[in-house]
């Protein structure tokens, strides 16, 4: 059977394969994953049919956002955040450093909720 592999992999193509062989297998005679692999919904041994293509995405960069340091633009572009929050963190820092991420929960209109919406995305 023939299996094409692209993506983040170090020799995508085609393959030849034997019957009932897994994407692992394939995975190792394309030379390997590359160092951006991300392979967090790839199932390593799944059984591949003929003509199926597999595809290795990149990890996508997460930019963090500064609670310190971050313009009032770039604090916009947080879930739930608008122009008066945003006005308020920056307000907030003008007196005081942000300690920890949940001192952001300090801020008039950001709760709990709020804090766990945002937080794997910002940083100080």
């Amino acid at each position: 059977m023939q299996v094409e592999i692209k993506g983040a992999i170090q020799n995508p193509g085609v393959y030849t394969l034997k019957r009932n062989s897994s994407i692992s297998s394939l995975i190792k005679i394309s030379g390997g994953l590359l160092e951006n692999s991300d392979t967090s919904r790839i199932s390593f041994n799944y059984i591949l049919q003929d003509k199926d293509v597999v595809v290795i995405p990149e990890k996508q960069e997460v930019k963090l956002i500064s609670i310190n340091s971050a313009t009032l633009e770039e604090l916009q572009t947080l879930p739930g955040i608008g122009p008066a929050i945003a006005q308020r963190i920056i307000e907030y820092r003008t007196n005081n450093t942000f300690q920890s991420l949940e001192q952001i929960q300090d801020v008039k209109g950001i709760g709990e909720a709020m804090f766990n919406k945002i937080k794997d995305k910002i940083c100080l």
